[in-house]
């Protein structure tokens, strides 16, 4: 009875830790700033503000920079994956969501995108889950 009893310990102490790691991956938390961006080195996040386009000055790829060229964030679509984003320009000007682990590049906190699926058009009513 009492090794019954440790192992029913045990699976509920595992369950209860799941949702710790879980949100790792998928989440249905609201969007970040360019700013706190900062702050979530290696972590999955979505990170939301006003979009502009331009091939990145020092990289061969391009930069989408989140409310203006010289914010704290970027996310950056490497040579040769820009046919996985056809309408980029049409993001321009928009406020927009990127998705991805947030890592740095000179200082600035950066998205790597390879998939269309990781830039969106904002949407206050949008509670999908993201994952990374």
């Amino acid at each position: 009875m009492k090794r019954l009893t440790l192992i029913l310990l045990a699976l509920l102490l595992a369950i209860s830790t799941t949702p710790a790691i879980a949100p790792a991956f998928a989440f249905p938390f609201p969007p970040i700033s360019p700013h706190d961006a900062l702050l979530n080195e290696g972590q999955c996040v979505v990170v939301e503000g006003i979009a502009s386009i331009r091939k990145d000055p020092q990289r061969l790829g391009t930069d989408i920079d989140l409310d203006g060229e010289h914010s704290p964030f970027l996310g950056y679509i490497i040579a040769g994956n820009e046919a996985q984003f056809p309408n980029l320009t049409s993001y321009a000007g928009k406020l927009v969501n990127i998705t991805g682990v947030v890592q740095f590049y000179l200082g600035r906190a950066e998205v790597k995108m390879t998939s269309a699926s990781q830039l969106k058009l904002a949407s206050p009513n949008d509670r999908t889950t993201h994952t990374c």
